[in-house]
């Protein structure tokens, strides 16, 4: 079994750590494992997204041009009023 360290770990992470595993207790080590056990058995968000769009190109999304769409037809609404 490997060893791993960390280092700089802000004291409050520390103490939030050592009660959480307190909590459940399970020594900080096994909670930790558990914590990182639990976070790499899940997908990175983009592996998840491109096994859900299947195979298909990937497009860009226009988030300016949109907001820009949405604030026209909003000042066009309200000029209305």
């Amino acid at each position: 079994m490997s060893t791993l360290q960390i280092r700089n770990l802000p004291d409050e992470l520390h103490a939030l750590l050592s009660e959480r595993s307190a909590r459940l207790d399970m020594s900080m080590s096994e909670y930790v494992t558990r914590l990182l056990r639990d976070d790499l058995s899940r997908p990175l968000f983009d592996d998840w997204a491109d096994a859900i769009r299947g195979d298909g190109p990937r497009r860009p999304i226009d988030t300016v041009g949109a907001l820009d769409a949405v604030r026209e037809e909003y000042d066009a609404a309200d000029a209305q009023t």
